[in-house]
């Protein structure tokens, strides 16, 4: 009875040095909650095991993948500070200083195939979208008169079309989509609004050719802003 009453005593210790320092400095801490808590490459048990931590070490928490809804399922993954890097561990292994759904998203789950395995073209041995780095550039310009921008944005290995998603000034969003890592943002295509545009990128996966079928990799990236001038568009006024 002593015994058990000793390491009640020792966690709750552990539990509030995590979370006074959580509120010091704004980190989320989380302590591990099991013997043997097993890091991974990516957010998912198909990742590659990158390293074991033991009961009761503190991690710093630097986002999340996925949602908890009613219980833990698999699909709720934490991102932490692992060695000189980052690695993932799943989430119902951790107490955590702020709730799993509060926590910032970083990462999403990966694609499926048919058969529910990650696709063979996917490298599971690391976090490919952590990988997924390159220049977004952007010419053209639509403000000394021209009617057309091109965008390239660097390629995901895996990735088998992109959609480059055109946000307005009035936050709604307009998408292009291209095969390759280049795509046209034709003036005509765009609201009438003025005003400074932001543009993100977006990787799929599919096998399909419906859009209901394609399957998100990684989060959007922004490539970037543009500036457009008042024009006489022909979008639907849902767009304005």
């Amino acid at each position: 009875m002593k015994r058990s009453i000793l390491v009640v005593a020792i966690l709750l210790t552990a539990l509030a040095s995590v979370f006074i320092a959580s509120a010091q400095d704004g980190t989320i801490y989380g302590l591990i909650s099991v013997d043997t808590a097993e890091v991974r490459a990516g957010p998912d048990f198909a990742f590659d095991t990158v390293g074991q931590l033991p009961l009761n070490t503190s991690v710093a928490i630097r986002g999340r993948a996925g949602d908890f809804y009613s219980r833990w399922d698999g699909r709720q993954w934490l991102q932490i500070d692992y060695g000189d890097s980052r690695a993932w561990i799943y989430a119902r292994l951790v107490r955590t200083s702020k709730a799993f759904n509060s926590i910032p998203v970083t990462g999403i789950m990966p694609p499926r195939d048919g058969n529910g395995r990650i696709p063979d073209v996917f490298d599971v041995s690391t976090d490919f979208c952590a990988g997924w780095q390159g220049d977004f550039t952007r010419s053209g310009d639509f403000m000394a008169g021209n009617s057309e921008l091109m965008v390239t944005f660097p390629a995901l290995t895996g990735a088998t079309l992109y959609s480059v998603i055109v946000i307005t000034p009035a936050q709604f969003r307009i998408a292009f989509d291209t095969e390759t890592t280049t795509a046209v943002i034709p003036l005509d295509q765009l609201p009438s609004q003025a005003g400074t545009y932001t543009w993100r990128v977006v990787p799929y996966w599919t096998t399909g050719t419906e859009r209901y079928q394609w399957q998100q990799i990684c989060l959007l990236r922004t490539g970037g802003t543009f500036d457009k001038p008042e024009t006489d568009s022909s979008v639907p006024n849902a767009f304005r």
